[in-house]
């Protein structure tokens, strides 16, 4: 009989060990771990723990920053009032949340005629007329945090939404509804009642900002590996006039 596989050494654990690693201070999880450690299928799932101790785990994850030195992290539950708009994305979190912040941050480029035009804060090309080719290398991916005394669960979200505003209070931006469609209601709903290679590989495509909250679709992972990815997307405009397109992309890590 074979040995089940070593879930220290799997590609999802390896990962989100790594994202905590890279704060400051770094978050070593093993020190967190004490026992009942699994591992879902894909970084989305996430692991599952009974944590050491709470308190320490959360202190770190409290006192941890950004390469910026910005708070990483903003906490919250399904009962603290708050924050509504955070509180109402913590609906489905067991325990304490921490969900990681996007700061935004000003192009360090000189100014250029280009900014006095329309849609100056698009940072890619523009993606109503070019098939909506995304730049691939570009990580909307958050970090969410569960802590409880019973289980802990650390996932890491496709498309983050919690974003400082311009007064420096979180907000939450309207990527919240792909996260709510796409990653709770679809690929953890349906988690087990849709054959699993279904879920881990086709997603909802819904206006956000990654296509200038324009587009509509389907997109499916045709090859999935640890540092690339190949995605077939189909999409149609909710904008203007009806454009319909079918693009094929490539997305990863390459040269190391």
């Amino acid at each position: 009989m074979s040995k089940p596989p070593n879930p220290l050494v799997s590609p999802v654990y390896t990962t989100i060990c790594s994202r905590l690693m890279a704060f400051s201070p770094p978050i070593n999880l093993a020190h967190h771990i004490k026992s009942d450690l699994s591992v879902g299928r894909s970084t989305l799932e996430g692991i599952s723990f009974v944590a050491v101790n709470t308190d320490p785990l959360m202190h770190a994850l409290r006192s941890a920053k950004d390469s910026s030195g910005n708070d990483a992290f903003a906490e919250g539950s399904a009962d603290d009032p708050r924050n509504w708009a955070l509180q109402l994305s913590y609906k489905q979190t067991h325990g304490i949340g921490f969900r990681e912040i996007w700061y935004p941050r000003l192009s360090e480029r000189p100014l250029s005629l280009a900014d006095a035009m329309p849609n100056r804060f698009r940072s890619r090309r523009e993606n109503r007329f070019s098939a909506n080719f995304n730049d691939s290398l570009d990580d909307h991916s958050s970090l969410h945090c569960a802590i409880a005394p019973d289980t802990c669960n650390i996932h890491i979200d496709e498309m983050g939404f919690v974003i400082t505003g311009l007064d420096g209070d979180i907000v939450i931006d309207p990527d919240f509804a792909e996260h709510l469609v796409n990653e709770l209601l679809f690929k953890s709903k349906l988690d087990h009642k849709l054959p699993d290679w279904l879920i881990d590989r086709l997603s909802i495509e819904l206006p956000i900002s990654t296509n200038d909250y324009s587009r509509v679709g389907l997109s499916f992972d045709l090859a999935q590996q640890k540092n690339y990815r190949v995605r077939v997307t189909g999409s149609c405009s909710v904008l203007g006039s009806v454009d319909c397109s079918a693009t094929l992309s490539v997305s990863g890590v390459f040269g190391k």
